[in-house]
């Protein structure tokens, strides 16, 4: 069921899946996502003369779905984030789905990316987290219903 009403991002988690529209579960969650940034899609505007037209015209030319910086709840013995770091050594894409939760409603966000950069930040009297940027390859697919 779709989120219906204005929730805050406090059960947002990270989740590897198989593909697209694949099954996503709690075998498939990385970790709690703590903090995420923009996920901005965003398009090539390409403007072009034509004789006799007074004005400027416009095409929307390739999209960018850009890179996503999420700081997740670190956890060393989680399997599943030590599989980041991996994706991160390895170069391999992945496919991978933002799950926004609240109560019983969810959202999700899906796409292919790679991880271009991962960091462990350690306060000394604050939660231990992992910052993973990860740059979407393709589209975003989004399920809201």
């Amino acid at each position: 069921m779709a989120i219906a009403n204005p929730f805050h991002g406090l059960q947002t988690e990270l989740h590897i899946s198989p593909a697209i529209g694949g099954t996503i579960d709690s075998t498939t969650k990385v970790g709690e996502i703590s903090s995420i940034g923009t996920l901005e899609l965003s398009a090539n505007i390409i403007e072009y003369n034509a004789y006799g037209n007074a004005f400027k015209q416009k095409l929307v030319g390739q999209k960018d779905s850009g890179t996503l910086s999420l700081v997740l709840n670190f956890v060393p013995g989680d399997s599943n984030q030590a599989a980041l770091k991996a994706l991160y050594d390895n170069g391999n894409a992945q496919t991978f789905a933002c799950v926004w939760n609240s109560g019983s409603e969810t959202a999700t966000a899906e796409f292919e990316g790679f991880i271009a950069a991962f960091s462990i930040d350690s306060p000394v009297e604050d939660v231990v987290s992992a910052n993973v940027d990860i740059a979407i390859n393709g589209g975003v697919t989004f399920d809201l219903s």
